[in-house]
């Protein structure tokens, strides 16, 4: 339900009045990051157009209607989303449908390595939606809708779809069936190919405020005011981001650990004690491989504008800050730019499925050359 999203009241509203006046487009792109909200949106979306109660400004949360949907098994509604191949199973959706439910009945605001960790795979895995998805989303939207005026699908990542998928996806699109909507929830809509994206009615899902980040973390997990604020400044607009902090993560503590030592090798100029951190790095999955280098150009980041002393613009954890005291004077204007270009270049390179220990090698010496006080 509506009520159960957080923030996003002007959207919230938009969504509503759309319906009620019978403006709604059949395909439509829910732009943002999960934890900013977008697949929560669409979920209560497809409950408020399903709800057969007295719904004004949100489902009514009580009718048979509502009561499908808490356990997300309506019948008229539909999901895609990307899955990792396995042997002796077939290369669709449903095939994870009860992975699926279980992951979304504990949380609407999760990350693709929950989902990894849902279907029980490797981060060496990518996961996909595949050619076979076509015909299954196909067979789907061709059936009348059973309890509902409308059938909606929900397709979660469809920049995951490879090209054929897609192509057949836009013919749909392009000639829609009677009755159907199709939301899309994206965190990389430019990936989409742009013959689809040109077909949807985009809703940019902005990151949330920290005002109502705060006021969750205190009804939810019961922190005092001081601490809410603190905490949802550094997730920046990001629920599945506040609650990883607030928890933790053995990721988080362990990306943190290896980009202290990685600038520490950088300023020692040691080669054997860098193969190793190598060789350490190589191994630990291509997903855990990215979430590393996407924490380090955010630390790079984060360290150039504490020199700036700017408070409001950092948003770094107090184990981050410990570290930072004595770092920040290494990232300055002469290295900023080019320390997040190799970064992010290493990053590109290992999505697409480059060779990880000459990556990191190649990264040690680039930000070896560039790391010095100014």
């Amino acid at each position: 339900m509506f009520k159960d999203v957080i923030g996003h009241e002007d959207i919230k509203q938009r969504l509503v009045h759309a319906l009620q006046a019978g403006r709604i487009s059949h395909a439509q792109l829910f732009a943002g990051n999960t934890g900013y909200g977008s697949l929560a949106l669409a979920l209560a979306f497809a409950q408020y157009i399903f709800c057969t109660g007295d719904k004004k400004e949100d489902a009514c949360g009580m009718c048979p209607a509502c009561r499908k949907m808490q356990k997300l098994i309506h019948p008229d509604l539909h999901f895609v989303f990307p899955i990792v191949r396995k042997n002796g199973k077939s290369q669709i959706s449903d095939e994870y449908i009860n992975q699926w439910r279980h992951l979304l009945t504990h949380t609407v605001y999760f990350g693709q390595e929950e989902w990894y960790a849902e279907m029980g795979v490797d981060d060496n895995a990518q996961a996909m939606i595949y050619t076979e998805e076509s015909a299954n989303i196909l067979r789907k939207l061709n059936l009348k809708s059973f309890e509902s005026d409308y059938k909606v699908m929900i397709v979660w990542l469809p920049e995951k779809m490879n090209d054929e998928c897609s192509n057949k996806l836009l013919k749909i699109i392009e000639e829609p069936f009677d009755k159907t909507l199709i939301l899309m929830v994206s965190e990389h809509p430019e990936q989409l190919i742009k013959t689809i994206q040109s077909r949807l009615q985009r809703i940019n899902i902005p990151p949330l405020d920290q005002e109502d980040i705060s006021q969750q973390l205190i009804l939810q997990k019961g922190l005092s005011k001081a601490q809410a604020d603190e905490f949802a400044h550094v997730a920046a607009g990001n629920w599945h981001r506040a609650l990883r902090l607030l928890n933790e993560s053995e990721e988080q503590i362990y990306n943190q650990e290896k980009f202290i030592s990685l600038m520490r090798l950088c300023w020692e100029r040691k080669m054997p004690p860098v193969n190793e951190w190598v060789n350490e790095v190589a191994g630990i999955g291509r997903e855990r491989q990215k979430s590393f280098l996407l924490h380090a150009v955010r630390m790079i980041r984060e360290n150039f504008i504490r020199n700036f002393h700017l408070d409001k613009l950092n948003y770094m954890t107090e184990r981050e800050k410990s570290f930072s005291v004595r770092f920040a004077p290494y990232v300055h204007e002469g290295n900023i730019i080019s320390l997040t270009d190799e970064l992010e270049r290493a990053f590109s390179d290992i999505n697409r499925n480059g060779n990880s220990k000459i990556i990191f090698t190649d990264l040690y010496i680039k930000v070896m050359q560039n790391i010095r006080p100014n």
